[in-house]
């Protein structure tokens, strides 16, 4: 060990660079991070350098680096790179690719990219096409690894929609953005973290229930088709949940996800309630929607949600006279903290011939909660209303904070 050190020291009185006396596999660290056409450039620093990078355990490729004249630049510099890097393990591979720049005879070599990492072990997968407007097309079997940790996506749209991670033993983050998918009825216990934004589910003809027994976080936020329905999550501790668009199927003579038939089953089938049961174990949830009709099924099963602590509900939840908003206040026996956002309380939401509040069944809120914050807009003249339906379960204005939203 002391002989090390002095042959390092006797190196930097000599003039050799501090950086270049480091340990192989710290340079190594270092180079992972940086883009892999500034990682190879480092060959020309001195003759140590000149193949470090052939085992450096990263791919990272931007679209957008200006070291890329054109797509066939990228093309060539990738080819070359994963031919001529040494066969070590690729433990994070990062594309990221403007669609702009992109052209159909790309699709080919796009997956062979991504197999090329699977085959070599990668752990963290990123594959992203940053401004698509059709998704890149891959096969169902394209991203399945034993290694794989984490796997984000964009515009990606696989072989009969399906995409297929069941085989993904080690998978913790999944993160589909702007995706064409149906992720199946079984994810891996493995995963954790479920992100899925802007995202269409494929033709299905019904819903299909979902595992994922491992879960811990799940947002799923402004997607089309018909939403993921999750048998029970035991381990989920946090859900957000922004249905701006309809998540649930279209029987043909819908608007905005309800047609206003009763006895619909696309409109009140099981997707309204499995969708909420399978929350129901969250300790954090978030729900938005612009429309009640998403979760009115799932109120009327009236799942019991026994640990949820953190609470932040919109306008939808004050439907039918704050049925949504009721609705919750009696099945969250331990709830701690409510939030009410963008509480406009306009008139599609109740009666405004009466402010009475007569329920059938009288019930007091949970003893834990600490904090009420509504989020309202400024000049609404009608927040008393929403005061004295809170008031009347046991919310006292003690407890309330107030943010006024000034609307343009």
């Amino acid at each position: 060990m002391a002989e090390r050190l002095c042959s390092k020291k006797a190196a930097v009185a000599a003039g050799e660079d501090r950086l270049s006396t480091l340990p192989e596999d710290v340079i190594h660290l270092v180079l992972s991070l940086l883009p892999s056409c500034q990682a190879v450039r480092t060959c020309v620093l001195a003759t140590r350098w000149r193949t470090l990078w052939k085992s450096v355990p990263s791919l990272r490729v931007d679209a957008d680096d200006e070291a890329y004249r054109c797509c066939q630049d990228l093309k060539r510099f990738i080819d070359s790179f994963l031919r001529c890097r040494d066969p070590t393990p690729l433990h994070e591979c990062e594309i990221l690719f403007d669609d702009d720049r992109r052209s159909e005879e790309f699709h080919q070599d796009f997956e062979l990219w991504l197999r090329y990492a699977v085959s070599h072990k990668v752990r963290v997968l990123r594959f992203e096409i940053l401004a698509g407007h059709d998704p890149l097309q891959l096969s169902a079997g394209a991203v399945i690894s034993e290694h794989l940790t984490t796997l984000i996506l964009r515009c990606v749209e696989f072989e009969d929609f399906s995409l297929d991670v069941s085989g993904c033993q080690s998978l913790e983050v999944l993160e589909m953005h702007e995706c064409v998918i149906n992720i199946g009825t079984a994810l891996p216990k493995s995963l954790k973290h479920l992100t899925i934004r802007d995202t269409s589910f494929g033709s299905q003809d019904s819903p299909c229930l979902t595992s994922a027994p491992g879960l811990v976080t799940l947002e799923v936020a402004d997607c089309h088709g018909w939403t993921p329905l999750f048998k029970s999550l035991p381990s989920l501790v946090a859900a957000f949940i922004n249905t701006e668009y309809v998540l649930k199927g279209s029987c043909g003579n819908s608007f905005n996800g309800y047609c206003g038939h009763e006895q619909c089953v696309v409109c009140h089938g099981i997707a309204d309630f499995v969708f909420l049961e399978g929350l129901s174990g969250a300790t954090n949830l978030e729900l938005t929607a612009e429309y009640f009709m998403i979760f009115r099924t799932d109120i009327e099963w009236c799942p019991m949600f026994s640990r949820l602590k953190t609470l932040l509900l919109s306008d939808w939840c004050m439907a039918q006279y704050f049925h949504g908003l009721v609705f919750f206040l009696k099945h969250s026996p331990i709830l701690e903290r409510l939030t009410l956002e963008h509480c406009t309380l306009s008139k599609q939401w109740y009666d405004t011939t009466t402010e009475t509040y007569k329920p059938k069944d009288k019930f007091l809120v949970s003893k834990h909660l600490k904090a009420v914050e509504i989020n309202h807009v400024k000049g609404d003249k009608r927040i008393h209303l929403l005061l004295k339906v809170l008031a009347f379960h046991g919310v006292y204005s003690e407890l309330i904070n107030f943010k006024e939203k000034y609307t343009s």
